[in-house]
């Protein structure tokens, strides 16, 4: 993990041990997101156009042992960067890097803020499919794909209503991708809802 993941961590363990208690009651949560992801470096230094934001949804669900913090599994679409153009030869082509395929399992720090609302931080491990499609006008198209695995980390806020949970999260996906598809961090930045049973 990047030594800013670890700090923001830390940061908020710290933040934890020295917060307000809050209500929560221990138990099991389903929930959902939407939102937008952002591919780090898939459009990078790139002269054709490229668009690196695509829509990403996230269902999920968990256990909270106390105030403090839960245990998460989550799966998603991560959605997809885009490139277009012509190349030198004065052929089309087109190039599709997807992630429809990600599973994570995180333990989420709570940080009460007051009887409603907590600061929340996340941090685990995820496997993901890639898969990138090729379209070159004159050639047969391509495919490849892969899947691996590696941290996930994340922080935000969540606002409690009964048993309602509102979320607004950020969460780091690190080095996506196999050889044959490339690796990127995507980061995905999210409206979510859950309820406690």
């Amino acid at each position: 993990m990047k030594k800013r993941g670890w700090l923001v961590v830390l940061g908020l363990l710290a933040a934890a041990a020295a917060g307000p208690a809050a209500a929560q009651d221990p138990g099991i949560y389903l929930g959902g997101s939407v939102g937008y992801s952002e591919f780090k470096d898939s459009c990078k230094d790139l002269i054709a156009p490229c668009d690196g934001n695509d829509t990403a949804w996230r269902v999920f669900g968990g256990y909270q042992f106390n105030s403090w913090w839960a245990v998460e599994l989550g799966y998603g679409d991560l959605g997809a960067a885009t490139i277009e153009g012509i190349a030198l030869t004065g052929t089309f082509g087109n190039e599709r890097i997807a992630v429809e395929e990600a599973w994570d399992l995180t333990a989420v720090f709570l940080i009460p803020v007051t009887t409603r609302l907590s600061a929340l931080g996340r941090v685990g491990m995820y496997r993901a499919r890639t898969t990138i499609d090729t379209n070159v006008s004159g050639i047969p198209p391509a495919h490849e794909a892969g899947t691996n695995s590696g941290f996930s980390y994340g922080a935000g806020a969540e606002y409690r209503l009964g048993s309602l949970g509102l979320r607004a999260e950020w969460q780091r996906y690190e080095n996506v991708g196999v050889a044959a598809t490339g690796e990127d961090d995507i980061d995905v930045f999210s409206l979510g809802l859950l309820w406690r049973f």
